[in-house]
């Protein structure tokens, strides 16, 4: 199948994009353990337009209450430490 000219993609005439509703199902899913009760997810990332944005979904106060608490933290730490901080999810990247 090609492309014609009607067809070609306009870089800067893209619709607004929006994360799909499954993958954020997906993304929660993974979280917690085997019960509802401990699942939750704050996601921090930049949208289409260069401007932050942050969603989240918890399953209770007491998970939503953590997830801010662990983000004070890392902020506080990173503020005090001036540099990235990285809590072993990036552990196939030796030496960063």
């Amino acid at each position: 199948m090609s492309m014609d000219d009607s067809m070609e993609i306009n870089p800067e005439n893209l619709p607004q994009f929006t994360i799909p509703e499954a993958l954020l199902d997906q993304l929660y899913s993974f979280t917690g353990g085997d019960t509802e009760e401990g699942r939750g997810m704050i996601l921090a990332f930049v949208s289409q337009d260069g401007s932050p944005a942050i969603m989240s979904r918890t399953s209770t106060q007491v998970v939503e209450m953590g997830l801010r608490k662990a983000i004070e933290q890392y902020l506080a730490q990173l503020a005090a430490e001036g540099a990235t901080i990285d809590y072993g999810l990036n552990s196939d990247q030796e030496g960063d």
